[in-house]
């Protein structure tokens, strides 16, 4: 797919995962987060929510924090969005538990003031972390079929119950691969395909240094969700990886390379309305590589 700047429409703007509870649980952390995001251009924040769990109650953690957290944000023209993520999540077994958690979050969504609200709830769930993905053949449909029938069921309840919230979730860049297409929901397709037909956008975990890199990544992504109305987020990766993987990180190269990068990747995409975001993973080793202390 080859794609080509314009001028005509504003620039892709940046998104930033957040992953621990302390980013928002006072009002120093609070003020720090935000100040960051104003720095970095930050418009979207994916927040980790914790789930207190009582029997058959579940309530969101910190509460009262993450709500002041969205209503300031709200201010500043940030969106905040609920995060969860565990690799065995949205396993058959733990569906129950699971949507338990997600009508937690819509009832705290309820009690948010109508100028200050979630723009959704986020799965970044990677079923290939489990042993039974890791065993291949049936197992690995089982947990393929598994998290897309807990799709299916989570759209419909937030169209219901709370229709302001999009679902998305990230993938890794390569569940477009054709090993990975498989038979549901009366249609044999790509399984990103799949992903993309239940959720409102995904965001594509596309890890890699140079801005080229990351386009290439994402073509069948982007022209699938041009081809079905919907969108996608890009994803860049600034953690400290160890092992083989490190080099799909920038933690190891300079700060320049970064904004270089995120620079490239907002021109070539102008006006693409394919791409929403680029997603940037994640709050606290952004601020550690870039060595940024947020006023």
């Amino acid at each position: 797919m080859m794609l080509s700047a314009t001028r005509e429409n504003k620039m892709i703007g940046l998104g930033m995962w957040s992953w621990r509870q302390t980013a928002f649980n006072t009002i120093e952390t609070r003020r720090k987060l935000l100040a960051f995001c104003a720095q970095e251009g930050i418009a979207h924040v994916d927040q980790h929510v914790d789930i207190n769990e009582e029997g058959k109650v579940h309530s969101v953690q910190n509460a009262d924090s993450l709500r002041t957290l969205i209503i300031e944000a709200a201010k500043q023209s940030v969106t905040v969005s609920a995060l969860r993520g565990a690799s065995h999540m949205l396993l058959e077994r733990n569906h129950d538990r699971a949507l338990l958690d997600l009508r937690a979050i819509i009832e705290f969504d309820k009690l948010l003031p109508s100028s200050a609200y979630l723009t959704g709830v986020k799965y970044d769930v990677e079923p290939h972390g489990t042993k039974e993905w890791q065993a291949g053949g049936k197992q690995r449909e089982k947990v393929i079929l598994d998290y897309l029938s807990f799709l299916k069921i989570a759209k419909p309840l937030l169209n219901k119950e709370a229709p302001h919230l999009e679902l998305s979730v990230d993938v890794p860049f390569w569940w477009d691969r054709p090993e990975f297409r498989v038979y549901f929901n009366d249609s044999n397709k790509l399984l990103v395909h799949h992903v993309q037909d239940l959720t409102d956008y995904i965001g594509v975990m596309s890890y890699r240094t140079k801005a080229r890199q990351v386009i290439d990544l994402v073509e069948q992504e982007m022209a699938y969700a041009k081809k079905i109305g919907k969108t996608i987020c890009l994803g860049l990766e600034t953690a400290n990886i160890k092992g083989n993987e490190s080099s799909i990180s920038f933690w190891s190269h300079n700060p320049a390379l970064f904004r270089k990068s995120v620079e490239e990747l907002k021109e070539v995409l102008s006006g693409n309305n394919v791409v929403r975001l680029i997603m940037l993973h994640h709050y606290s080793s952004l601020v550690e590589y870039l060595g940024i202390t947020p006023n």
